[in-house]
């Protein structure tokens, strides 16, 4: 199982640094998170049918290094 770190903003938009064009937004943190299991998920999906191969997952100490501005909280998410 891999963990990857999920970037909520204030506005609850998450973005994943490890996947471009993987985003979603919540209503608040608790439907952010759920939207943020589930977009990934979809997006891991979506790379395993194409043959494409998982990044390796950016460690949370590097991700705060170049996402501190605007951020709301820094959640794993965990994928098997």
């Amino acid at each position: 199982m891999k963990k990857y770190i999920a970037v909520i903003d204030k506005d609850f938009g998450v973005i994943f640094p490890d996947f471009d064009g993987c985003v979603s937004i919540g209503k608040d943190l608790k439907d952010a998170i759920e939207m943020a299991q589930e977009a990934l998920e979809f997006h891991v999906e979506g790379m395993r049918e194409d043959g494409e191969e998982l990044p390796e997952p950016t460690a949370l100490e590097q991700v705060k290094k170049e996402y501190y501005e605007n951020v709301f909280k820094y959640q794993p998410i965990y994928i098997k």
